[in-house]
């Protein structure tokens, strides 16, 4: 499985409340209509951590977000191919989240969970 992973504020003048209605009752539902996209995770940020688990470590300050989005997909082809979708299949501009979404950072990764057992 491969992510993208992306780090937001919201754009100025945008409440909280209207970016809320406009991501889960459009945004979202528009790039799921992609067959290629399996998931969407959104982190809402909360507060930043200071320190690494049981103190081992200072974290800096850095920066701030009001979410960390996760996109998956199966593969790298599923990726290129969801890509390739959209290009097809364009959204609205008006639908999208320039003017809305102040991105901070925007990347493709490769997942390795760690669970029990």
């Amino acid at each position: 499985m491969i992510k993208t992973i992306l780090g937001y504020e919201i754009e100025e003048g945008v409440s909280r409340e209207e970016y809320e209605r406009w991501l889960f009752e459009v945004h979202a539902p528009d790039l799921l209509t992609n067959p290629y996209l399996d998931r969407i995770v959104f982190n809402k940020v909360l507060r930043p951590v200071r320190q690494a688990s049981g103190g081992t470590a200072s974290v800096p300050e850095g920066y701030t977000f009001y979410r960390i989005a996760e996109m998956h997909y199966a593969d790298e082809e599923a990726y290129a191919n969801y890509l390739r979708w959209f290009e097809e299949h364009p959204l609205p501009a008006e639908r999208g989240p320039a003017g809305r979404t102040k991105f901070k950072f925007y990347l493709v990764t490769e997942s390795t969970e760690v669970t029990r057992g």
